[in-house]
C-alpha cells in the first residue's frame, strides 16, 4: 500500500465549494481507500491505497455532494521531491508557494516577467515566490494557468510538510 497525498482545488474558499472535512473523509472511505486523515480545512487529505484514482475523486465528490472540483494526488516521495525542489532564489522570499499542475504544463515559464516576484517549474509543480503581497502580485493562479494551460492548487511549504507527516 502506498500512502497518498490529495489535493483538492478551490474547496472551502469564501461561500462556494464548502466540504466538511468529515465529508471528504466519509468520501475517501466509501472509495476504499484507507487511514484517511484530513487536514486543515481547505481539502487536503492523505489515505493508503494500491490504486487511487484522482477521477474517481472528483466522481464521487461531484456525485454525493454536489461539488464540482479538481483532484490531484502525490505519493509522499513526490511532495518531498516538489519541497526539495525548491529553488534557492524563491525559497528565501518573504512567502512561498508551489502550485501542484495537474497536467503537463504546454508553456514555460522562463520568459515570464512577475518581477519583484519569481516563478520556476519543477516536475508537476510550479514555485512561486512572492517579495511583497500576494493579492498585489502579477503572479496570480489565474495567470498561472493560463500561461501553462494547466489547472493547478497551490499549497504553503507548511501544509506541504504537515501533508508529509
Amino acid at each position: 500500500m502506498t500512502t497518498w497525498a490529495l489535493l483538492l482545488r478551490a474547496v472551502n474558499l469564501g461561500p462556494t465549494n464548502k466540504l466538511p472535512m468529515a465529508d471528504l473523509r466519509a468520501v475517501l472511505t466509501e472509495l476504499g481507500y484507507g487511514e484517511v486523515t484530513t487536514y486543515l480545512n481547505s481539502g487536503n487529505a492523505t489515505f493508503t491505497s494500491s490504486k487511487p484514482s484522482a477521477a474517481d475523486v472528483e466522481q464521487a465528490l461531484r456525485e454525493r455532494l454536489g461539488l464540482d472540483v479538481r483532484a490531484t494526488l502525490r505519493t509522499r516521495p513526490e511532495l518531498q521531491a516538489a519541497l526539495d525542489g525548491l529553488p534557492a532564489d524563491i525559497a528565501e522570499m518573504s512567502y512561498v508557494l508551489l502550485a501542484f499542475l495537474f497536467d503537463e504544463p504546454q508553456d514555460d515559464v522562463a520568459d515570464w516577467d512577475v518581477a519583484p516576484d519569481r516563478v520556476a517549474l519543477g516536475d508537476r509543480v510550479a514555485y512561486l515566490g512572492y517579495a511583497h503581497q500576494v493579492h498585489t502580485s502579477k503572479l496570480q493562479n489565474a495567470k498561472l494557468e493560463k500561461r501553462l494551460g494547466v489547472a493547478s492548487t497551490a499549497r504553503t511549504r507548511g501544509t506541504v510538510r504537515k501533508l508529509l507527516g
